[in-house]
């Protein structure tokens, strides 16, 4: 417990950001006040512009990082932004697939990115501005996937702040240049909660569970994170009302259907190492940071020789180098220690999403440290220190302006959920399901921060609602006004409680 609330504390601190917190709220007041209350401009133009400036803004990002990915394997330092370009190369050139530098089998990629990437370099050639090319075009797609969910949600003026802020994103900016699985993630998975969204508010889909199920199942591909979507898309049926067959039928057929999707990969895993293997071979890294040694900011390591839970048995798949036998074994022994210490892990799990959400500057900025690491940049070029910090603290104020602005903007929600409509109800726990299962999973992954990009655009929709309606000018003369009532009321009861 004295761990949950150390992480806790920092959520509460007053800072430089809280201030920065206090003046956006201001000025988005006092915008609001200047402005008249209508825009004469035509809500597509207002789209098409702020479209526009997002692609200028990352461009102008394109242009100045001196950051190239690596075409090859190397001794020494590799990042993800490095193995994804050089498994869409092997792959594009000489149809290799995903086999690391010492030649094996490699289980831990997520493969949807990479082939996808790999597609292009086949067409196009294997030229990294194909690839940078490729990143802005999922940019507009994402942008636009994330105003028809704020739009269906609630109305146009949200779904318009959303994209806006969405645009000037830092760190949708500063990672336009990596080549990174989030680029395409963010627009396929965005996609079919469009449109599920879209089925809540009537739209009739056929074969839905066919078209949901492939659609996610690619985004598993992509991403191992949305492997809880049948259960979302089991929600949505309920929410809808369907009847409980129905619901339980959608969900198993959705599960169904993302795993043919991926069943090419799972045959290819069982050949390699004669274990089934559904996604990535990740079993170890997760159980690194899910055993004794392990700490919330993710420190921790496979328990040795001597130390609790040391395991003989893993120790041996370690040495053999079968990534599967490691991947089956590392998560067995995983569940095995979270049962056996479920107390030790009820502190880890809410510590570790605590400091997952955080915006303290423990890990400094993902998008800039995996452009400007040894080797990965033009020594020519580097980033100056004062427009590192720059950047880095740009970064660390929006966020915080983001989780602040997203979780007023919840318990605004709350309070009106009478008021709002019943498609908006649905939706909103649509979403909330999914950051509900998210948390669940970073309770026991390590909480690499990069990780939780994909929610960051979503918490803008709920945050964007506040601001839209703390900057509303009838709201804040009904505050005012209210107010007023409250201190008239208190003047007029206080003599009578004398007497």
């Amino acid at each position: 417990m004295e761990s949950i609330l150390h992480y806790l504390y920092q959520y509460v601190k007053f800072g430089k950001f809280t201030t920065v917190f206090l003046v956006v709220i201001g000025a988005v007041i006092v915008l609001k006040l200047l402005l008249k209350p209508r825009l004469m401009i035509p809500k597509r133009a207002l789209l098409i512009s702020i479209l526009l400036l997002g692609l200028f803004l990352r461009i102008g990002w394109l242009s100045y990082s001196a950051h190239t990915p690596m075409t090859e394997w190397k001794t020494g330092h590799m990042l993800e932004n490095d193995w994804i370009n050089v498994h869409a190369i092997e792959l594009a050139e000489h149809g290799t697939w995903f086999h690391g530098p010492n030649g094996l089998p490699s289980g831990r990629r997520p493969i949807g990115y990479p082939m996808f990437l790999a597609l292009f370099y086949k067409i196009l050639g294997p030229r990294l501005a194909v690839a940078w090319s490729l990143n802005l075009l999922l940019y507009g797609v994402t942008i636009l996937f994330l105003f028809g969910i704020a739009r269906r949600l609630f109305d146009d003026n949200v779904a318009l702040i959303t994209a806006l802020l969405f645009a000037i994103y830092p760190m949708s900016i500063y990672s336009i240049k990596l080549l990174t699985d989030e680029h395409l993630f963010l627009p396929v998975w965005y996609g079919g909660l469009y449109l599920l969204i879209r089925m809540l508010d009537g739209r009739k889909v056929p074969l839905d569970w066919l078209w949901l199920g492939i659609i996610f199942g690619y985004a598993t591909m992509i991403r191992t994170h949305p492997i809880f979507m049948p259960f979302v898309v089991g929600l949505a049926f309920w929410l809808m009302k369907r009847p409980v067959k129905e619901v339980v039928a959608k969900a198993i057929l959705v599960a169904l259907v993302m795993n043919l999707v991926n069943l090419p990969w799972v045959i290819r895993n069982y050949r390699a190492w004669g274990v089934p293997v559904l996604y990535t071979a990740t079993g170890s890294f997760i159980y690194a940071q899910v055993n004794s040694t392990a700490t919330p900011e993710g420190g921790g390591h496979i328990p040795l020789e001597g130390e609790p839970d040391y395991s003989p048995e893993l120790d041996t798949a370690i040495k053999s180098g079968n990534e599967g036998v490691i991947h089956q074994i590392s998560n067995r022994l995983m569940k095995q220690w979270i049962f056996q210490h479920p107390r030790q892990f009820l502190e880890l799990g809410p510590s570790r999403l605590l400091d997952f959400m955080c915006f303290n500057r423990k890990s400094g900025v993902w998008a800039i440290w995996h452009q400007y690491y040894p080797g990965s940049f033009d020594p020519e070029k580097p980033l100056p220190e004062n427009l590192r910090q720059f950047f880095e603290e740009s970064a660390f104020a929006f966020y915080y302006v983001l989780f602040f602005s997203w979780i007023l903007g919840m318990i605004l929600l709350v309070s009106r959920w009478k008021t709002i409509p019943v498609v908006t109800q649905m939706g909103l726990l649509l979403l909330g399901s999914c950051f509900l299962f998210w948390f669940m999973e970073h309770m026991v992954i390590y909480p690499d921060r990069k990780y939780r990009f994909p929610l960051e655009p979503l918490m803008l929709i709920s945050a964007s609602y506040f601001f839209l309606y703390f900057s509303c000018p009838a709201v804040i003369h009904t505050i005012i006004k209210e107010i007023s009532k409250k201190r008239q009321l208190k003047k007029q009861i206080l003599p009578d409680a004398g007497n």
